[in-house]
């Protein structure tokens, strides 16, 4: 008697601990499914509302991020292509070039400005000919470089054009910025919910046994 009594307090202990293990491990996967599908871990602890809530700002935050980025790609183009047509920029340039353009009417009204800069701090302050020259080349732009605007309205207009994809790209990294939260959210509210989670085991007779699983709403 006192052996079968051991044995059953010694199987007890080993599916006890198994359990405790396995509890950890299904804790893991709920918030592992959070940070894959925000709301997804909610769900399937029966969390719906939250589950939904999660689930459907993810969408909403998913559409956006694709939609703000197809539209960036073709304002990137529309802007590149109109700097090669009206101001002579060639296609594929950095993005710096572009900004640059956005600022000014010509190459030659950045170089003058850039010149400017460039006199008062290298001659009057360092009294450096060569550090001028050097700066010059390196931060001025000419040959297929340069560019001037037809008119003062195609300038506007590539102006409005880069603006708008300005815009697209702020609300592209927004939309990012959520997809991120979302999942710091979700992960964060899977652990706190599962961390009510509690699995025991119970004798039941003389050699059997019972495991109960608790969680608390």
């Amino acid at each position: 008697m006192l052996c079968r009594h051991l044995r059953s307090l010694l199987l007890l202990f080993v599916l006890t601990m198994s359990v405790m293990g396995l509890s950890a491990q299904s804790r893991l996967l709920y918030i592992g499914m959070s940070a894959l599908v925000p709301g997804s871990g909610e769900l399937a602890l029966g969390k719906t509302n939250r589950g939904l809530a999660l689930l459907s700002s993810e969408i909403l935050a998913g559409y956006g991020f694709l939609k703000t980025g197809s539209d960036m790609d073709l304002q990137k183009d529309s802007y590149m292509n109109y700097a090669h047509h009206y101001a002579g920029v060639p296609l594929g340039m950095p993005d710096r070039h572009y900004q640059v353009v956005q600022n000014y009417v010509s190459s030659d009204e950045f170089n003058d400005f850039q010149d400017m800069q460039a006199r008062n701090y290298f001659f009057i302050y360092l009294n450096d000919e060569q550090a001028y020259h050097d700066y010059m080349a390196a931060n001025t732009y000419s040959g297929d470089e340069s560019w001037e605007w037809q008119s003062e309205m195609h300038f506007r207009n590539y102006r409005e054009i880069r603006r708008k994809h300005q815009k697209l790209s702020i609300n592209h990294n927004l939309a990012l910025g959520i997809l991120l939260l979302n999942r710091a959210i979700s992960m964060v509210d899977t652990a706190l919910i599962t961390r009510d989670m509690t699995v025991y085991a119970a004798p039941m007779g003389l050699d059997g046994m019972t495991i109960n699983y608790q969680m608390r709403f």
